[in-house]
Protein backbone atom coordinates (compact mmCIF):
# COMPACT_ATOMS: atom_id res chain seq x y z
CA UNK A 1 0.00 0.00 0.00
CA UNK A 2 1.35 3.61 -1.11
CA UNK A 3 2.04 5.47 2.26
CA UNK A 4 1.72 9.14 1.43
CA UNK A 5 4.63 11.41 1.73
CA UNK A 6 5.52 15.19 1.15
CA UNK A 7 8.60 15.08 -0.09
CA UNK A 8 9.36 17.22 -2.81
CA UNK A 9 11.52 16.01 -5.91
CA UNK A 10 14.66 19.17 -6.76
CA UNK A 11 17.57 18.56 -8.07
CA UNK A 12 20.38 19.67 -5.57
CA UNK A 13 24.22 20.39 -5.52
CA UNK A 14 25.68 17.92 -3.72
CA UNK A 15 28.99 15.34 -3.53
CA UNK A 16 26.50 11.98 -4.16
CA UNK A 17 24.57 13.15 -6.75
CA UNK A 18 28.13 14.77 -8.34
CA UNK A 19 28.87 11.65 -8.33
CA UNK A 20 25.69 9.88 -10.44
CA UNK A 21 26.43 12.96 -13.00
CA UNK A 22 30.12 11.25 -13.04
CA UNK A 23 28.54 7.81 -14.15
CA UNK A 24 26.56 9.38 -16.29
CA UNK A 25 29.35 10.96 -18.51
CA UNK A 26 31.49 7.80 -17.85
CA UNK A 27 28.22 5.79 -19.91
CA UNK A 28 28.45 8.09 -22.48
CA UNK A 29 32.97 7.19 -23.11
CA UNK A 30 31.73 3.97 -22.05
CA UNK A 31 29.18 3.58 -25.05
CA UNK A 32 31.41 5.67 -27.74
CA UNK A 33 34.69 3.05 -27.03
CA UNK A 34 32.35 -0.19 -27.34
CA UNK A 35 30.45 1.53 -30.65
CA UNK A 36 33.89 2.44 -32.08
CA UNK A 37 34.58 -1.67 -31.44
CA UNK A 38 38.60 -1.77 -31.27
CA UNK A 39 40.14 -4.10 -29.54
CA UNK A 40 41.89 -1.83 -26.97
CA UNK A 41 38.89 0.22 -27.02
CA UNK A 42 36.70 -2.64 -25.80
CA UNK A 43 39.26 -3.03 -22.59
CA UNK A 44 39.34 0.72 -22.02
CA UNK A 45 35.38 0.30 -22.34
CA UNK A 46 35.88 -2.37 -19.37
CA UNK A 47 37.81 -0.76 -17.09
CA UNK A 48 35.43 2.74 -17.21
CA UNK A 49 32.76 0.57 -16.93
CA UNK A 50 34.73 -0.53 -13.40
CA UNK A 51 35.20 3.07 -12.66
CA UNK A 52 31.54 4.13 -13.35
CA UNK A 53 30.24 1.37 -10.92
CA UNK A 54 32.46 2.21 -8.30
CA UNK A 55 30.45 5.55 -8.08
CA UNK A 56 27.28 3.67 -8.02
CA UNK A 57 28.49 2.34 -4.41
CA UNK A 58 30.26 5.74 -3.68
CA UNK A 59 27.07 7.99 -4.32
CA UNK A 60 25.16 5.85 -1.57
CA UNK A 61 27.86 5.97 0.78
CA UNK A 62 28.13 9.58 0.54
CA UNK A 63 24.69 10.08 0.77
CA UNK A 64 24.41 8.35 4.10
CA UNK A 65 27.39 9.73 5.61
CA UNK A 66 27.13 13.19 4.64
CA UNK A 67 23.09 12.94 5.44
CA UNK A 68 22.39 13.84 1.85
CA UNK A 69 19.46 11.37 1.11
CA UNK A 70 17.05 12.61 -0.86
CA UNK A 71 14.47 11.79 -3.32
CA UNK A 72 15.52 13.14 -6.65
CA UNK A 73 19.19 11.66 -5.56
CA UNK A 74 17.78 8.17 -5.20
CA UNK A 75 15.81 8.44 -8.55
CA UNK A 76 18.99 9.80 -9.81
CA UNK A 77 20.60 6.95 -9.28
CA UNK A 78 18.82 4.43 -10.63
CA UNK A 79 17.83 6.53 -14.34
CA UNK A 80 22.13 6.86 -14.33
CA UNK A 81 22.42 2.70 -13.70
CA UNK A 82 20.09 2.62 -16.69
CA UNK A 83 21.95 4.77 -18.85
CA UNK A 84 24.58 3.38 -18.19
CA UNK A 85 23.85 -0.32 -18.35
CA UNK A 86 21.40 -0.45 -21.08
CA UNK A 87 23.47 0.78 -24.10
CA UNK A 88 26.58 -0.61 -22.77
CA UNK A 89 24.99 -3.96 -23.12
CA UNK A 90 23.19 -3.41 -26.63
CA UNK A 91 26.96 -2.31 -28.03
CA UNK A 92 28.92 -5.07 -26.29
CA UNK A 93 26.27 -7.60 -28.15
CA UNK A 94 26.93 -5.79 -30.91
CA UNK A 95 30.51 -6.25 -30.30
CA UNK A 96 30.13 -9.48 -29.93
CA UNK A 97 32.33 -10.28 -26.24
CA UNK A 98 29.59 -12.81 -25.28
CA UNK A 99 30.54 -15.37 -27.90
CA UNK A 100 32.66 -17.40 -26.22
CA UNK A 101 29.75 -18.61 -24.17
CA UNK A 102 28.09 -19.69 -26.98
CA UNK A 103 28.41 -23.55 -26.09
CA UNK A 104 27.59 -22.95 -22.48
CA UNK A 105 24.35 -21.22 -22.95
CA UNK A 106 21.10 -21.67 -25.48
CA UNK A 107 19.99 -18.12 -27.13
CA UNK A 108 23.14 -16.59 -25.83
CA UNK A 109 23.47 -13.67 -25.17
CA UNK A 110 20.08 -12.87 -25.26
CA UNK A 111 18.57 -15.16 -22.60
CA UNK A 112 20.75 -12.83 -20.41
CA UNK A 113 20.44 -9.69 -21.78
CA UNK A 114 16.72 -9.86 -22.88
CA UNK A 115 15.37 -9.95 -18.91
CA UNK A 116 17.80 -7.86 -17.72
CA UNK A 117 17.20 -5.03 -20.30
CA UNK A 118 13.43 -5.39 -19.58
CA UNK A 119 14.40 -4.96 -16.11
CA UNK A 120 15.58 -2.09 -16.91
CA UNK A 121 12.53 -0.50 -19.45
CA UNK A 122 10.56 -1.69 -16.14
CA UNK A 123 12.60 0.73 -13.71
CA UNK A 124 12.90 3.86 -15.90
CA UNK A 125 8.93 3.18 -16.85
CA UNK A 126 8.69 2.82 -12.89
CA UNK A 127 10.31 6.37 -12.72
CA UNK A 128 8.21 8.25 -14.99
CA UNK A 129 5.25 6.87 -14.14
CA UNK A 130 5.73 7.74 -10.80
CA UNK A 131 6.47 10.99 -11.20
CA UNK A 132 3.77 11.68 -13.89
CA UNK A 133 1.64 10.71 -11.49
CA UNK A 134 3.06 12.89 -8.78
CA UNK A 135 1.90 16.12 -10.63
CA UNK A 136 -1.50 15.64 -8.16
CA UNK A 137 -1.05 13.48 -5.84
CA UNK A 138 1.84 12.51 -3.57
CA UNK A 139 2.99 8.96 -2.74
CA UNK A 140 5.99 6.85 -2.07
CA UNK A 141 8.46 5.46 -4.53
CA UNK A 142 9.29 1.85 -3.66
CA UNK A 143 12.84 1.32 -2.11
CA UNK A 144 14.99 -0.99 -3.16
CA UNK A 145 13.89 -4.70 -1.93
CA UNK A 146 17.08 -6.55 -0.39
CA UNK A 147 16.99 -8.91 -3.70
CA UNK A 148 17.12 -5.85 -5.82
CA UNK A 149 19.57 -3.70 -4.35
CA UNK A 150 22.13 -6.55 -5.77
CA UNK A 151 20.55 -7.42 -8.10
CA UNK A 152 22.37 -4.78 -10.66
CA UNK A 153 25.65 -6.17 -9.55
CA UNK A 154 24.43 -9.40 -11.11
CA UNK A 155 23.31 -7.73 -14.40
CA UNK A 156 26.83 -5.90 -14.52
CA UNK A 157 29.00 -8.87 -13.53
CA UNK A 158 28.57 -10.77 -16.95
CA UNK A 159 29.05 -7.65 -19.03
CA UNK A 160 32.45 -6.29 -17.33
CA UNK A 161 33.86 -10.27 -17.30
CA UNK A 162 32.49 -10.32 -20.96
CA UNK A 163 33.84 -6.72 -22.10
CA UNK A 164 37.24 -7.63 -20.48
CA UNK A 165 37.39 -11.28 -22.14
CA UNK A 166 38.10 -12.30 -18.74
CA UNK A 167 38.28 -16.50 -17.86
CA UNK A 168 36.88 -18.91 -19.84
CA UNK A 169 33.42 -19.57 -21.71
CA UNK A 170 31.80 -21.50 -19.02
CA UNK A 171 32.69 -19.25 -16.00
CA UNK A 172 30.83 -16.47 -18.26
CA UNK A 173 27.60 -18.76 -18.56
CA UNK A 174 27.73 -19.04 -15.18
CA UNK A 175 27.26 -15.78 -14.33
CA UNK A 176 24.62 -15.07 -16.89
CA UNK A 177 22.79 -17.56 -15.65
CA UNK A 178 23.07 -16.16 -12.18
CA UNK A 179 21.69 -12.75 -13.46
CA UNK A 180 18.60 -14.46 -14.85
CA UNK A 181 17.70 -16.04 -11.35
CA UNK A 182 18.46 -12.72 -10.17
CA UNK A 183 16.10 -10.97 -12.54
CA UNK A 184 13.52 -13.21 -11.86
CA UNK A 185 13.63 -12.84 -8.16
CA UNK A 186 13.75 -9.02 -8.71
CA UNK A 187 10.82 -9.20 -10.57
CA UNK A 188 8.68 -11.06 -8.48
CA UNK A 189 9.66 -9.10 -4.95
CA UNK A 190 10.04 -5.27 -6.53
CA UNK A 191 6.46 -5.97 -8.33
CA UNK A 192 4.84 -7.95 -5.29
CA UNK A 193 6.50 -4.53 -3.13
CA UNK A 194 5.83 -1.58 -6.07
CA UNK A 195 3.15 -2.19 -8.27
CA UNK A 196 0.82 0.06 -7.17
CA UNK A 197 3.14 2.48 -9.11
CA UNK A 198 1.73 1.77 -12.09
CA UNK A 199 -1.96 0.12 -10.71
CA UNK A 200 -2.65 3.17 -8.31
Amino acid sequence: MAVITSRSISPSCNVPNALTLLRMALAGVIAWLLFRHTANGTIAAGIVLIIASLTDTLDGLAARRLGQSTLFGSLFDMTADQLMFMPSLLLAIRAGVFERADNFIPLNPYLYAGPALLGGVFVLGGIGTYLWKRRTRSFDFPTPTKVAKYNFLFWLSPLVIAILGIGPGWFLAVLMYLSIISTIATFYSYLKKGSYVFTD
